[in-house]
């Protein structure tokens, strides 16, 4: 496992959003496919940040009706986005994300700054799971 790469257990075909959707536009994305978490893109599509599902919470919580219509996804984004090459190793990756305290990353193309795919510690968990079997 010490040597398995990043691109051999990270999520593909990842949900993104514009940083210019509103706050219920990317709520209603996150609801169809059914995730808790969106990469945030600029028009050029390269990453902005990152909205989870607490990040859309939070802002309900805080926020009249009004606000939240008016509200873009990069008023709450996270706009620090750890992000890792596909060819990196889990171990590699793993030591980021405890240094960090990050629950994903987002996998970027080797050739710029376009996400490919977000690994989260869900996926090295499993990735740990299989070596009991």
């Amino acid at each position: 496992m010490e040597n398995k790469k990043v691109m051999d257990v990270m999520t593909r075909g990842i949900v993104t959003g514009r940083y210019d959707e509103t706050l219920p536009k990317i709520a209603e994305i996150m609801a169809e496919d059914n995730i808790s978490c969106i990469v945030i893109v600029y028009q050029n599509d390269e990453t902005a940040g990152i909205i989870t599902s607490l990040d859309i919470v939070k802002a309900f919580g805080k926020k009249t009706e009004e606000e939240i219509e008016k509200t873009t996804a990069e008023d709450i984004m996270t706009p620090l986005v750890y992000d890792v090459n596909p060819e990196m190793t889990l171990k590699e990756v793993s030591n980021i994300m405890v240094i960090k305290d990050i629950h994903r990353v987002v996998v970027l193309s080797p050739e710029g700054r376009k996400p490919v795919g977000l690994l989260s510690a869900t996926d090295i968990v499993k990735e740990v799971m299989k070596l009991k079997e």
